[in-house]
């Protein structure tokens, strides 16, 4: 990842001291010689609010609306947090100072799965108890706790961070305003017949025992064989399971043809035999394509015969090139055998051979047996009866593994709800496609597309304690299903079938997490209480890694519900890495809490901190390890000013942002420390002027030049923002501080000073108030503590402040000098 550059300004070729301290003249100093961090935040808060609050020269009718992406309660945040956080401050500050009324809601995501996950850790950790060992209720007050500490924890952090959000109304997305709309949600889509429920295939997680999301699936490449550890089952404990091995298996053929025999397979699931209704060979392989039309027999089960059908799925330089098709237990199995029907009947469809517990079932002889540990003896039974031919490396093969739990993800029929999602994603591509929806970085604009092309429908439901119970309800012993805002509700649409019955009963699983998160624009506009007449967001930026899982969906849904878009347009940003380019993680050590940056830390408070963590004994020593070798001092106390510095000097619209918090971090606080000398010479300097000579207008190439090159570093920063680079933005001011105005406007005022011109002195100090005073205003936006506080240290009427809209409307007007940059004066420039 390459840090913006800043490029110098050709000042000719004079050298000069880039060491100098600028807070001193003549040998005398002024307060403290160098940056203080503490001054500084002393009143972070008061600061921020006084921010958040600012209306400069709003009049109601330039709103701005953003919301802050929900931090899931999970945990504190880390630096890909602060990322966000730094990136929509700056867009809603820059609003602010230039007369719009920025509105920047905030809210927490309860996160059903992770959250469940972390507090199933935390209870086996506390008090060696599984989840099924307390109460429903005992187990969703566990939970409330651990979410009342992190929101405080998280908040204090936001607010550490300078972000100018709205607190006076903040929203958790399982509070009861939230719980409304998800009911009132659910049953519209319902009602139009959005919302169904079928048996389908989905992502089943064993350990977690509930379906989860694409997102909640991690793909990982085991090569030419890998043995990897997943949890074991019904123990705390982790086992070693070898992947990557493609075992042969020998399928008899019904009817005996030419010297052939048997069909040989190779699979890397041996222990899915028993629910194969099929084997599949590609209508082109001259090897088998004679065969299609034929039967085998089940090795296990001989007098179950299976079809050999021919489809172009099937890839015929791997393995053997004959697949056997196992619609219950693998997606593309399923999507082969739908185009089968005629040959695949649908007992067969249905038949399954792993249970929920990821034990075999209808697995004549190995009922009962974990998946895995069956596998070895399935493979001891065919080799005993002739019918195993071997084994060979399986090349480039994945293994689908829960993000939350480690475990082997086990595609699974269940009966779910889901979401028809095709027809609305169409209007959303049209909007897209006809620029009422724009996308940056444009480049990102396929990936939203591929994600609103994909016509599978979304699973809605999630088998957990910890979410939005679905507003469903049917009649005990009866599967009729209907949809309800509440149990009255469910009475009164069920009318007198209850009467005559048990009773209702509301379906026990809750809601992804997603349909509750894609309500966030809605909700914070007071849906469903207020209708919506326009797009209730002015801009949502995020990270690109969830451009799916969130955005997709919140326009979806959104659009749906209102008959708007949520908002016209996204922005996002890159994936936080460390410097080595690789994912944050706990277990690897590279996760940085960005108040560990603000206040600094030693490098026993972090391994200290670690041993305290849940994670096992052995990721315990990796991450040990690498931190001491990432940070074998510690992390250095470098102020909110410095992080929000070393996030915005990196590329922000690359996909990976690889970055060494450490290092850019110490550069911001030497920018810091910069901004103080300057001051600090500034003020030495006008202690030398004399008053009344505010109003003359100099003349000077110097005075000029400086002034046009700050008027176009505010368009330059101006522009970017409003494109969506933040980062070449913030470029641009800090360019214009560091290189022309301290490396080149402050050395041609030295002469003035060591010869004591007053003239000269006066107009210096004339323009270097106005200049250093704008540049404060504009990098408030960016580094807000630094120039706020060194703002009214040097400003002289106490009764303004630096959002006052005088200021701003005066003091960010243009001083663009067409004429001396048509001459480029500033190459002529000399020092003397």
């Amino acid at each position: 990842m390459r840090i913006c550059p800043i490029r110098h300004r050709n000042v000719g070729t004079q050298v000069w001291n880039k060491t100098r301290t600028l807070s001193t003249v003549n040998g005398a100093k002024e307060g403290k010689s160098s940056f203080d961090v503490r001054a500084v935040t002393a009143d972070y808060e008061r600061r921020t609010e006084l921010a958040a609050k600012n209306r400069t020269g709003a009049d109601g009718s330039r709103v701005f609306r953003m919301v802050l992406p929900p931090p899931n309660v999970t945990g504190k945040l880390h630096l890909g947090h602060a990322l966000t956080v730094t990136v929509e401050d700056v867009i809603c500050r820059h609003k602010r100072i230039y007369g719009h009324h920025a509105i920047w809601h905030v809210g927490f995501d309860h996160a059903g799965i992770a959250t469940q996950a972390v507090v199933e850790r935390h209870l086996w950790n506390e008090s060696k108890l599984r989840r099924h060992h307390i109460s429903r209720e005992q187990f969703l007050q566990l939970c409330h706790q651990w979410k009342d500490t992190r929101i405080s924890e998280i908040s204090n952090q936001l607010k550490r961070l300078g972000a100018t959000l709205d607190w006076s109304n903040p929203y958790f997305t399982m509070d009861e305003r939230f719980g409304r709309a998800v009911a009132i949600a659910f049953c519209r889509l319902y009602s139009e017949g959005l919302i169904f429920r079928e048996r389908r295939l989905v992502n089943w997680c064993p350990t977690l025992q509930s379906t989860i999301s694409d997102q909640e699936v991690d793909h990982i490449d085991v090569g030419q064989s890998k043995t990897i550890s997943i949890p074991s089952l019904g123990s705390s404990k982790e086992r070693s399971i070898k992947m990557g091995v493609m075992h042969h298996i020998r399928y008899e053929l019904v009817e005996k043809h030419r010297s052939a025999e048997h069909l040989e397979v190779a699979t890397t699931r041996p222990e899915t035999t028993f629910a194969d209704v099929a084997l599949a060979v590609h209508p082109q392989d001259a090897r088998y394509f004679h065969l299609i039309g034929k039967a085998v027999r089940h090795p296990l089960i001989p007098n179950r015969i299976m079809p050999i059908i021919g489809d172009e799925n099937v890839k015929p330089d791997k393995g053997t090139g004959v697949l056997k098709i196992t619609p219950s237990h693998d997606f593309v199995d399923l999507n082969i055998a739908r185009r089968h029907k005629e040959e695949i009947d649908d007992e067969a469809m249905n038949r399954c051979c792993i249970d929920e517990q990821g034990r075999l079932v209808n697995a004549p002889g190995f009922n009962g047996l974990d998946r895995f540990e069956a596998r070895s003896k399935v493979i001891d039974r065919l080799r005993e009866i002739g019918a195993y031919g071997g084994e060979s490396s399986c090349s480039g093969g994945q293994i689908p593994m829960c993000s939350r739990t480690g475990d082997i993800v086990e595609p699974m029929m269940k009966e779910q709800w889901f979401l028809r999602c095709d027809e609305i994603n169409d209007a959303i591509l049209d909007a897209v496609n006809t620029a009422k929806l724009h996308i940056t970085p444009d480049f990102l604009r396929t990936k939203l597309e591929e994600w609103l092309s994909n016509k599978e429908p979304w699973c809605l439901s999630r088998q957990l304690l910890w979410g939005h119970r679905i507003p469903a309800y049917r009649i005990a012993n009866s599967n009729k299903w209907i949809a309800a805002t509440s149990d009255e509700d469910a009475r009164r649409i069920f009318g007198t079938e209850v009467k005559n019955s048990a009773g209702i009963m509301q379906d026990e699983d809750v809601l992804d997490t997603w349909f509750s998160s894609s309500l966030v624009p809605l909700v914070v506009a007071g849906w469903p209480e207020k209708r919506l007449n326009s797009s209730p967001l002015s801009l949502m930026e995020t990270g690109h890694d969830i451009v799916g899982f969130w955005v997709a969906r919140m326009l979806t849904v959104c659009y749906r519900l209102s008959g708007c878009i949520p908002f016209t347009h996204v922005l996002l940003h890159g994936l936080v890495r460390d410097s080595a380019g690789r994912k944050m993680s706990k277990s690897l050590g590279n996760v940085i809490d960005p108040v560990d940056v603000i206040d600094g830390i030693s490098i026993d408070d972090m391994i200290g901190r670690l041993k305290e963590s849940s994670l096992p004994d052995s990721e315990k020593e990796v991450a040990s390890s690498n931190l001491r070798t990432m940070y074998p001092n510690g992390v250095t106390r470098c102020g909110p000013d410095a992080l929000r510095f070393a996030l915005l000097r990196y590329d922000l619209t690359a996909l990976d942002i690889n970055v060494n918090i450490s290092e850019t971090a110490l550069e911001g606080l030497r920018f810091c420390n910069k901004l103080w000398n300057l001051c600090a010479y500034a003020k030495s300097l006008w202690s030398k002027a004399q008053s009344g000579t505010e109003s003359r207008k100099s003349i000077h190439p110097a005075d000029r030049w400086i002034k046009s090159c700050l008027s176009n570093s505010l368009q330059a920063m101006n522009m970017r923002i409003d494109e969506g680079n933040v980062h070449l933005a913030f470029a641009s001011i800090h360019k214009f501080i560091l290189a022309d105005l301290c490396d080149v406007y402050l050395e041609t005022t030295k002469k003035a000073l060591w010869n004591n011109e007053e003239k000269r002195i006066n107009e210096i100090a004339v323009v270097l108030r106005e200049v250093i005073e704008k540049s404060l205003i504009a990098l408030s936006v960016f580094m807000p503590f630094v120039s706020e506080y060194l703002f009214e240290q040097i400003r002289t009427d106490n009764r303004l402040c630096i959002y006052d809209r005088y200021l701003v409307e005066n003091e960010l007007s243009s001083d663009v000098d067409n004429e001396l940059e048509r001459r480029n004066l500033n190459s002529q420039i000399k020092f003397t």
